[in-house]
């Protein structure tokens, strides 16, 4: 597979830009090891096109990875869905421990990269004004590179807002040394109204091209090829729809003003109806994430960070216990009981009466808590190991004292009685002594989310509107491998049989399934305002459950339900991020979030 160009340079952009070009046409005066930028990217030197080449490549830099990015696991380990299986600095987003001494050495390099991702975007804007366009880089090529440069900053910016709220605004400001650097922040309304101006429909930058209508369908033509990884109208359409259901939400939209949540639709609609993207079917939907050359692209992804081919994700994920040569398994992360019992049953109904844990089981269900993976929504096995899952040639052991919970004395196995499977290739029957090298490229919009925003949005804005809200929601059980039911609903109420409330329920639960540790669940449980005690579900003072699994002297399998962790801390200043400590102290207009300490 062919590589995307911006993949292939690493961080020492800045030293190779300065270091790499000695051949210049002016004449040089100081003495050759002074490099200056000026220097660099000189519109009269006979490198000019490589240096701006470079520049644009550079705005793409700052984009987020996903996998193990905070201390070896997921930002969904700071959720009710999961723990972190050594225990982390990801728990003090649950003990009351975060502060803004501590955020940088959670998430809070996001505000210096994000910031680094704009400067380089503001650059590239200023720089490439004084580049006539060439052969090289015909004037339609040279507007695509502006275009997709300020859809970038535009994801940068977004990136910022919901961590923060408002930022500061730079605009196309390039900061340099001396530059005034004390800018107060903007409000949200502020922020979120200039990444809709920079890349709406009705922006001069939006960008038009949509390449992964040609990559999804059949083109494999080397050209086409070499555009996978770039942003484009897709890419635009999906922050747009992610941004707008975000301000619709109760944290944005303290006023429950049904107009945001209308646009929110509206926003997802247009994606939709671009008919460029679809939901994979592969027979093998592990494919979707631990990709093979044959898989990638596909349809369902909109924009794709994209990752050299290696076995990184199944070596610090595939469960403890497993030992390939001298290398030993990680299990880094520790999914919970309460994102267990969120997958459905096979036939599309939850374990809980009304999708309500609260309410107790469902007798209808036909679930039972000492078989609990029976007759289960097959997302269940294709994202978590539980006992008895099958992997590199053998069942895994996941009760007290198993080969993979407890066998080997010192060794720290999973906390919850679960591993993480999702994003792993397939080695549940495989015959293999060793991992593949697979691309497990970030997903960072994916076609499923889309469909999830579209029925949640719809649902607020116009609740008796079944067939709008509950097609995405069928097209995703349908994909799953959820049974139809006699009524083709996929376990589904009947139109017109159930509430507002109820159908919000079900939509919030379809995306913690669906998305399950593609970093959602963190920014959803807040935009939903219900993580702190006496907000909706206190998702974040709740106890982590975990499973128990004893096997007695007949071989019979006994299951318990224990509490792992008892309910954190979240108070109402925890929805907004702390500002780094450091980044208040070199900005002195730079106010801290309300709540937080200085």
């Amino acid at each position: 597979m062919k590589k995307h160009p911006f993949l292939i340079i690493s961080f020492l952009f800045c030293f190779s830009l300065l270091m790499s070009f000695p051949a210049c046409n002016n004449f040089e005066s100081e003495p050759l090891n002074w490099v200056t930028e000026e220097r660099v990217l000189d519109p009269a030197d006979s490198t000019e096109n490589s240096a701006i080449i470079r520049l644009f490549y550079a705005t793409y830099l700052n984009l987020p990875t996903l996998h193990t990015r905070i201390d070896n696991s997921y930002l969904d380990a700071a959720t009710d869905d999961a723990l972190p299986t050594k225990g982390t600095a990801l728990d003090n987003y649950r003990n009351g421990l975060l502060s803004a001494g501590n955020i940088a050495g959670l998430d809070g390099s996001a505000w210096s990269s994000n910031y680094t991702g704009i400067r380089r975007v503001n650059l590239f804007l200023e720089k490439v004004q004084l580049f006539p366009s060439s052969t090289q880089i015909p004037l339609p090529r040279m507007e695509q590179m502006k275009a997709e440069a300020r859809l970038l900053r535009a994801y940068y910016y977004f990136e910022l807002l919901k961590r923060w709220g408002g930022v500061p605004l730079l605009y196309d400001k390039v900061l340099n040394e001396g530059s005034d650097v004390h800018i107060p922040r903007n409000t949200i309304e502020d922020v979120a109204h200039y990444i809709i101006s920079e890349i709406s429909s009705d922006s001069t930058t939006y960008p038009q091209t949509c390449y992964y209508s040609l990559h999804a369908a059949q083109s494999t033509s080397a050209a086409d090829v070499g555009e996978i990884g770039h942003v484009n109208q897709g890419v635009a359409l999906a922050l747009l729809s992610r941004l707008k259901l975000y301000l619709a939400s109760d944290l944005y939209n303290e006023n429950k003003d049904i107009n945001k949540w209308k646009e929110a639709a509206e926003a997802a609609k247009e994606l939709i109806d671009l008919g460029v993207y679809a939901l994979y079917n592969g027979s093998d939907q592990t494919k979707l994430f631990a990709m093979i050359a044959s898989e990638f692209p596909n349809r369902e992804m909109i924009m794709v960070k994209e990752a050299t081919a290696n076995n990184n994700l199944e070596v610090s994920n595939s469960p403890i216990g497993f030992v390939l040569g001298s290398t030993r398994m990680n299990g880094a992360t520790s999914p919970s009981q309460n994102l267990v019992d969120a997958f459905l049953t096979s036939t599309g109904k939850s374990i809980f009466v009304n999708y309500d844990p609260a309410q107790g089981i469902d007798p209808a269900s036909n679930y039972n808590d000492q078989s609990p993976y029976t007759n289960r929504d097959p997302r269940l096995g294709r994202t978590i190991f539980t006992h008895g899952s099958r992997w590199m040639r053998r069942s895994l052991e996941l009760f007290v004292g198993g080969a993979n919970n407890g066998a080997e004395l010192g060794t720290t196995y999973t906390r919850t009685g679960y591993y993480l499977k999702k994003f792993l290739g397939n080695y549940d029957m495989s015959n293999s002594t060793s991992y593949d090298a697979l691309h497990h490229h970030y997903q960072i919009f994916r076609y499923a989310e889309i469909l999830l925003n579209y029925a949640e949005a719809v649902n607020e804005s116009d609740p008796t509107n079944d067939t709008e809200i509950t097609f995405g929601l069928i097209e995703l059980r349908k994909r799953a491998g959820i049974t139809p039911g006699v009524d083709q609903r996929y376990g589904l109420p009947a139109a017109g049989s159930y509430s507002q409330e109820l159908m919000r329920r079900i939509i919030r639960n379809e995306r913690r399934i669906e998305l399950a540790f593609e970093e959602h669940r963190f920014w959803d449980i807040r935009r939903w305002k219900i993580c702190a005690a006496g907000d909706g579900d206190a998702v974040m003072t709740q106890a982590i459950k975990g499973v128990r699994i004893t096997r007695q002297e007949n071989g019979r399998f006994v299951f318990a339900y224990p509490t792992i962790r008892e309910g954190g801390i979240f108070a109402p200043h925890m929805y907004w991020y702390p500002i780094p400590r450091f980044e208040l102290l070199g900005n002195k207009n730079l106010k801290q979030n309300q709540g937080w300490s200085y």
